[in-house]
Parts: structure tokens; sequence; C-alpha cells
């Protein structure tokens, strides 16, 4: 599988269709995922923490744009095994980790 760096942006991106024919033709030529692993530097928690190993609701961590931005739902699916093979690579590299499966990162951005 392909790694990609996918940078956020702004909810009004969903409008530009431009953007979106780009996210769909990578979806299109790209395999399909068991998993995804996605990284944050915004949740810079110690000992590294694994969230979402189990399905979470859509966590919105942006405020201020019309409303039709917040009613989009993604329950993502976990992916426990990919988490207990992160937790045996970070282990190895002598890492700790630590497991907070319900983790959206909303309390990390509310603590910062």
């Amino acid at each position: 599988m392909p790694v990609v760096f996918a940078a956020h942006g702004a909810p009004v991106l969903l409008d530009d269709p431009v953007w979106m024919a780009e996210l769909a033709a990578w979806a299109q030529a790209m395999p399909r995922p068991k998993a995804i692993l996605m990284v944050s530097a915004h949740w810079d928690q110690r000992p590294t923490t694994m969230g979402a190993t189990e399905t979470v609701p859509l966590f919105y961590d942006f405020y201020g744009f019309p409303e039709k931005y917040y009613q989009t739902k993604y329950p993502a699916p976990g992916a426990p095994d990919l988490a207990a093979r992160l937790r045996g690579l970070l282990r190895h590299e002598g890492i700790p980790s630590a497991d907070d499966p319900t983790q959206t990162g909303e309390e990390r951005i509310h603590d910062h």
C-alpha cells in the first residue's frame, strides 16, 4: 500500500469540485485498504496513545463554519489488528504506548 500524506483543509473544500475530483481520482487509483493509520502532530500525548481502535463518531475540530459542514457522519471502523501491530512495533523500538480506544482527540485539543 502507498503511504499518503493528506493535509487537512477547511470544510469549505467539500464544495470545491476540483479538490473533490482529485480525491475521487485518488480513491479510484489506489487499492482499498484494510485499515488506515492516521498520525497527528496535534495530539502530542505521552506515551504514544492509540485511539479509535474501535468505532467512534466523527469529531469536528473546527468552529464557526455553516451548519451543513457539521452534518457529515463517518463512523470509522476500529482497527484493533493494526493497533496491535503498531503496539508491537513501538515495543520493539522501546517506545512506550497506551490505549484509549474511545479517544477522538477532543480531550487533547481542549487540554492545550
